[in-house]
């Protein structure tokens, strides 16, 4: 960062400052704001509206007063996974939303700009951690490559200047690419992928009071032997959002893959698809192209800049369903941060008096240290890690089916009772006892194939991990600590 002009103003301060203004950033700023603490949102692209389409479960949206952006509400949604020509859907009745992105990004910009958040088109290039209670974060306005914000450069099309502001504590709320938060090497388990289509049709088969969450139906791939065998090593399936009679959203997925399946394969395996089923398309309004690393490691818990969202890891390693759980958390997660902050630090960890506030007089600083760690210790106690590393044993599952085995895999899991299926898919098989309940009556659901994968995964892939995930803690970490005495008498 370049030196300060003699003169110059000092850098503004915020006690939090938020890289990313997609849902997870702007959500946690609107949260913290809400508490008191001042808050600094910093995006280059944060006039632009969100890419991605999302759908989430209405009675995990509406508790978080989101109901209303939504552009659609399914009251029913349904799956199809029998082989045949006689296999017909199941039905969920769970209702769904398909988010109105445009509403939801408004609304957090509303709640935000009600607590005084400041928001900025801003790149980010650099964070550094200049006290035990502050840190700079050095940025320029705009998207930093072609300039300010109106995107016509610096004074003469020279680039803006970096700018610099200070801040107690930095959240990175960036994503999946993991721009300032540390992580170590880990094995993932493969990734999701998607290519979707908003177009006009002159008609489809869908109910348009019906959402199609999946449909691994994979007829038009049987005309062709090559295609026949691609779509069994690398099953995908359809997932619908009907608008009327001649607008659809439609998305091939690959629900997870150990190599991400290409997009024009995507593209190619959805236009035979509708082909298949009669559907001509006239006209596309937009496309989507999504891709998740699922799985993977959780961050470094004892970093000073804090994750949220992507950057978390907060993905749903086993689904990619990760927007409604990042909502959701906001609000605990900032009161935890505003706790954090407005603490006093313990003698040994007192800044000295060039470490406090405004000035000498004022009362000493919590560490950003210990604030980021309260954070941390939030998103990803004990007990939500080996949560994770249960579903995390479903998605290394997953990954290793091919397209019977999968239909057989999804066949027993909405067979489940909801409170079951529903508590895999959102994150929320708290309890071991929970865990463990869906373990065993997944089991007895499964067909024969399955189950032989549950027991070879369970020595493969699991090992004390998925053990861990469905006994109590106390004996989890007897586990934990035998597992470590085994490793060293190996070595």
């Amino acid at each position: 960062a370049p030196a300060a002009q003699p003169g110059a103003a000092p850098p503004r301060t915020y006690d939090v400052t938020v890289i990313g203004g997609g849902p997870a950033g702007l959500s946690l700023a609107a949260a913290l704001s809400a508490t008191g603490v001042t808050v600094a949102v910093l995006d280059a692209k944060i006039d632009v509206p969100w890419p991605n389409h999302y759908g989430v479960w209405a009675d995990e949206f509406e508790p978080l007063g989101l109901g209303d952006c939504a552009t659609s509400t399914y009251p029913r949604t349904t799956i199809y996974v029998p082989d045949g020509p006689g296999g017909g859907p199941v039905v969920l009745n769970r209702r769904y939303l398909r988010v109105d992105r445009v509403k939801l990004k408004a609304r957090l910009l509303e709640r935000c700009a009600a607590g005084g958040v400041v928001i900025e088109p801003a790149h980010v290039s650099a964070v550094e951690h200049v006290s035990a209670t502050h840190s700079t974060v050095t940025f320029v306005e705009g998207d930093g490559v072609g300039g300010g914000g109106g995107g016509g450069g610096g004074d003469g099309g020279r680039p803006p200047a970096s700018q610099q502001l200070r801040t107690r504590l930095v959240v990175d709320a960036t994503g999946h690419a993991l721009r300032f938060v540390q992580t170590s090497p880990g094995y993932s388990p493969g990734f999701q992928a998607a290519y979707g289509i908003e177009a006009v049709v002159e008609s489809h088969p869908f109910p348009v009071d019906e959402m199609l969450l999946m449909d691994f139906r994979d007829d038009h791939m049987q005309g062709d032997a090559a295609d026949a065998a691609t779509s069994s090593a690398a099953p995908t399936f359809l997932y619908v959002f009907p608008t009327d009679e001649k607008r659809v959203f439609l998305e091939e997925t690959s629900i997870i893959a150990p190599t991400a399946v290409p997009f024009e394969a995507l593209r190619e395996r959805l236009y035979k698809r509708l082909d298949h089923l009669g559907v001509t398309v006239t006209s596309v309004t937009e496309e989507e192209y999504s891709l998740i690393p699922l799985g993977g490691v959780v961050p470094l818990l004892g970093q000073r800049v804090v994750g949220f969202g992507g950057s978390a890891c907060l993905v749903h390693p086993a689904t990619g369903y990760m927007v409604a759980r990042t909502l959701s958390l906001a609000e605990s997660l900032a009161a935890e941060i505003a706790t954090a902050l407005r603490a006093p630090p313990t003698a040994a960890a007192a800044a000295p008096s060039g470490q406090r506030g405004d000035g000498g007089g004022a009362p000493p600083l919590a560490p950003s240290d210990a604030v980021a760690a309260a954070a941390w210790a939030h998103l990803w106690s004990e007990s939500r890690i080996r949560e994770r590393d249960f579903l995390l044993f479903g998605a290394d599952l997953l990954a290793g089916l091919d397209l019977g085995a999968m239909k057989e895999f999804f066949a027993a899991f909405f067979r489940l009772p909801q409170p079951l299926w529903a508590g895999f898919l959102s994150f929320r098989l708290a309890a071991p006892s929970e865990r463990a309940t869906f373990a065993f009556v997944f089991f007895l659901q499964a067909s024969n194939r399955i189950r032989a994968g549950l027991l070879r995964g369970i020595v493969t892939i699991g090992r004390w991990k998925l053990i861990g995930g469905v006994v109590p803690l106390w004996l989890a970490r007897i586990g934990d600590g035998a597992g470590e005495e085994q490793r060293r008498g190996g070595e």
